[in-house]
């Protein structure tokens, strides 16, 4: 099999609900769009090329590894190293922002498998990157932190993206993501709605997205609940994290090598965002840099394994959900 022969896909399992109007102004409405646009440029293609960009184009910042929820459908309950549980230290978080800015990178993202608004100094750490000069700042929450003065605090930090995850409507998402309550979650959204534009200029941009399984259905109301209080609606399909392997596509190029790196809360270094047990320590932030992990020799090592189409020798990639093509009938608002 040759290499132009590979397939490339970015994250198959992420889908959108939404109507092409809002798809478009949520690709669009950046705060910096020219410099958005040249990393998405080099997003899709660098992988298409196998270029190794002289640094990562995207880093995740693991704020937190703790979580103040036990939902039923997440893979933590899976995992096994449950040891790596805890808050990013800011000290070890401004010397990867400091190295970041230095080389001018775009985007960060302060969450991966917690709840990032556990963090005590989440706030600051948004304040830093920006001041640093990091264009695009985003996190992931179940939206329970999200209060009138903490959502007040995320514009004025300037929060360029925030996720809320909204798995199913009501009593289903009372079950769910108990102790939350659904009209309390999607009030959260309306305050941090509200202020974004009196005193947001229109940031942070909001996105929901929950699992599909849990509003098949009920898909029209789930959108017109939330179409009225975001700017993205998507979602995902749901998968069974007590498998220990996936069934995977045998010719498949990941590209995910060729574009970021995550650092997890104790500022382990793994193979990708999939790699959720971190099972492969490419290094520490502790004791190395970004870019000595991004252009090292495991690092290299792993995208030799992914260009010989021999991934799948990596466990992680075995458990990978993002390598399957989600076989979902969406509702597409007309």
């Amino acid at each position: 099999m040759t290499i132009s022969a590979m397939k490339t896909k970015i994250n198959v399992t992420q889908l959108t609900l939404d109507e092409a109007e809002r798809q478009r102004l949520w690709e669009e409405t950046r705060r910096h769009p020219l410099y958005y646009f040249r990393n998405r440029f080099q997003w899709f293609n660098y992988p298409k090329w196998r270029y190794v960009a002289p640094f990562p184009l995207h880093v995740d910042f693991e704020a937190s590894s703790n979580c103040n929820l036990t939902c039923p459908m997440c893979f933590r309950r899976y995992m096994e190293n449950t040891g790596d549980f805890t808050d990013m230290s800011y000290d070890l978080y401004k010397k990867g922002i400091d190295e970041c800015a230095e080389n001018e990178l775009y985007s960060i993202r302060l969450s991966w498998r917690g709840e990032s608004t556990i963090h005590p100094q989440l706030i600051e750490m948004i304040e830093y990157a920006r001041e640093s000069g990091i264009k695009e700042i985003s996190f992931l929450t179940n939206g329970s932190g999200l209060n009138e003065e903490f959502s007040m605090k995320l514009i004025k930090a300037g929060l360029d993206c925030i996720t809320i995850s909204i798995d199913g409507l009501r009593e289903n998402y009372n079950k769910l993501r108990a102790p939350l309550d659904f009209n309390e979650t999607v009030a959260n959204i309306q305050g941090l709605y509200d202020l974004r534009e009196k005193h947001g200029h229109t940031f942070p941009r909001i996105k929901v997205q929950g699992i599909f399984e849990y509003f098949k259905g009920d898909e029209a109301e789930y959108y017109e609940t939330f179409r009225p209080i975001t700017d993205n609606i998507s979602f995902n399909v749901k998968h069974d994290y007590q498998l220990r392997y996936q069934k995977q596509e045998g010719n498949l190029f990941c590209p995910y090598l060729w574009q970021r790196l995550t650092i997890t809360a104790s500022g382990l270094i793994p193979l990708c965002i999939a790699d959720w047990d971190t099972e492969i320590e490419l290094g520490n932030l502790a004791d190395t840099t970004i870019k000595e992990v991004w252009l090292g020799e495991k690092m290299e090592e792993m995208r030799k394994i992914q260009l010989e189409d021999r991934r799948l020798e990596l466990r992680p990639c075995q458990k990978c959900i993002r390598t399957k093509d989600a076989d979902v009938t969406a509702f597409v608002k007309s």
